[in-house]
């Protein structure tokens, strides 16, 4: 059983999100667009504490600036499902029998709804409900009863970032054979990975490493036998088994001569998970979804790649929230999620299991993923034929007064990946793009590819055509003539074609140099020296951008 999907009306952040999710989710989006409210969500209502949640006068939704005019009312519904065909049959599943509901993809599903309702005296209402096919409530006697059962079985760890973390106090880990001894030891080894890991011995890290293993098999196994691993080995559960795989290569890890790095990472992800956890005894058929904050905070790259292989060993559906490049560079894309905050709605755009096709998911998982893995984070990307244009482009609209960067604009070159898969990327991740092409028989091509994804109305959103054969020829005839004379080291007045200027200036200098030396005459020259089609086009690529701004 896997949380499926999420859908929110009015939670905190959120005025509305319907959001899918796969076995591993990395969240991304600006600050304010309902990645830590969609957390929150999850950790209150899938806590496994003792007491339900009831909202609070906070947990509703107000317009951005107006706290005084909060909704009445929200819902969240969290919608399971089975892992397989049959699965919710199984022992563990008993308890929820009579809420499972047949769809008809012949997939068993599990809709439970939390309703919260406002009155005007300030007395919050909460319900609880589980739903059939149709989003009716079914006819339960105890849904209390049914919702405990549910967080039985799929509670929320969330790990958040160790400096906000509480440190493991005594008695917080019951059961366990000497365990405030062991609560005690890795309470000093988590202050001191924090405060001066360089006087850790290695023997402390592989001691707390040996400790954290056995409270880890402790809490996610059958909780209580010292012959817990030998039995779960002998289970005939293929996911079972595939859960503790990753203890054995832990313990290889703590073993491997000079891993004194990695073995310390590995003790700072146990403790924070631990710390997750805190004094709840979780259930042996439990299957905790971790919620994972910003991994990379304090974490040097190196570190980061170390921890990040080390947290998708865990065999647990993961949601994780990040800013990191760096993070992304390591992820498939088919995980990754934007959240992009619209009018009416936290829009969720993401790839999923069958988004592009072998070949635009290579191109993609080479351009972007691996060599521009910021670029995830823009608002809009302008597209241009070469590298030359990326500096050029962002030098002349800097002296137009438009900051890219601060504008979530990224110029990218297209050239060596094909124009089409980066722009059916960008559609399906909710980016918006615009696309300059060169007036040569290349750059007709390119432009017939962005006419037939899209319509006339649309297109001097999404298209800029040079009215010459590239930039170089473009510029000169926008009166930059003398800088390429200059270059080419011609006299103004010596008749000679064109492009055989131009072919001299870039032979005696480069492409990119000539286009520095252009873009720093137009600095001095200032803005009206620039081409009104460039700064027309600077400004439909800002506006792209502000729509999808806050």
């Amino acid at each position: 059983m896997f949380l499926e999907r999420v859908d929110v009306v009015g939670f905190r952040g959120i005025n509305r999100l319907s959001l899918m999710l796969e076995h591993n989710n990395v969240l991304i989006g600006e600050n304010a667009w309902g990645k830590s409210s969609l957390l929150d969500a999850l950790t209150l209502l899938l806590s496994p504490h003792a007491a339900l949640y009831r909202f609070t006068r906070n947990d509703f939704w107000f317009p951005p600036g107006q706290a005084a005019v909060r909704e009445r009312h929200l819902h969240v519904i969290l919608t399971f499902r089975e892992s397989g065909p049959g699965h919710h049959r199984a022992r563990r599943f008993q308890g929820l029998a009579d809420a499972w509901v047949k769809n008809d993809d012949g997939v068993a599903r599990l809709f439970y709804r939390l309703e919260g309702e406002s009155a005007a005296d300030g007395t919050v209402t909460t319900r609880r409900s589980f739903l059939d096919a149709q989003g009716d409530a079914l006819p339960f006697n105890d849904t209390d009863a049914l919702a405990r059962e549910l967080i039985r079985l799929h509670p929320v760890l969330r790990l958040r970032d160790a400096r906000f973390m509480r440190r493991i106090r005594e008695g917080d880990l019951p059961g366990v054979p000497d365990v405030e001894v062991t609560a005690r030891e890795l309470d000093f080894l988590a202050r001191e990975l924090v405060a001066r890991p360089q006087h850790l011995s290695d023997a402390q890290i592989r001691q707390g490493l040996t400790a954290m293993v056995q409270l880890l098999e402790h809490y996610f196994s059958e909780q209580g036998s010292g012959e817990a691993r030998t039995r779960l080995l002998r289970r005939h559960s293929h996911d079972e088994q595939r859960s503790w795989r990753y203890l054995d290569v832990i313990n290889r890890m703590i073993d491997t001569p000079g891993g004194r790095s990695h073995r310390m990472i590995l003790l700072g992800l146990f403790s924070t998970l631990l710390q997750a956890k805190g004094n709840v005894r979780l259930d042996r058929d439990a299957r905790p979804l971790l919620l994972v904050e910003d991994p990379e905070t304090r974490l040097h790259p190196i570190m980061l790649s170390v921890a990040w292989n080390l947290l998708n060993l865990l065999p647990l559906q993961k949601i994780t929230t990040t800013n990191s490049g760096e993070l992304l560079s390591m992820t498939p894309m088919e995980q990754v999620c934007r959240l992009v905050r619209e009018s009416a709605r936290v829009a969720a755009w993401r790839l999923g299991p069958g988004g592009m096709n072998a070949e635009d998911s290579r191109r993609i998982a080479f351009h972007i993923r691996t060599n521009r893995p910021s670029s995830l984070f823009a608002r809009c990307w302008l597209l241009v034929e070469g590298e030359t244009e990326v500096w050029v482009m962002n030098e002349l609209a800097r002296q137009c007064g438009y900051h890219f960067e601060a504008e979530g604009v990224k110029v990218i070159e297209f050239a060596q990946s094909g124009l089409k898969p980066l722009i059916k990327f960008a559609r399906r991740m909710g980016i918006e793009w615009h696309v300059l092409v060169d007036g040569d028989e290349a750059g007709k091509k390119y432009a017939a590819t962005v006419r037939s994804l899209v319509n006339n109305d649309a297109e001097r959103d999404h298209l800029t055509a040079l009215p010459a054969l590239d930039m170089e020829h473009f510029m000169y005839r926008q009166g930059f003539a003398d800088v390429y004379h200059r270059v080419a080291q011609l006299p103004d007045r010596v008749p000679m074609n064109m492009r055989r200027i131009i072919g001299k200036a870039i032979h005696r200098s480069s492409k990119p140099d000539l286009a520095i030396e252009v873009a720093l005459e137009a600095g001095r020259r200032g803005v009206d020296a620039i081409p009104p089609l460039l700064r027309s086009m600077f400004s439909r690529v800002l506006w792209l951008a502000r729509g999808r701004a806050d």
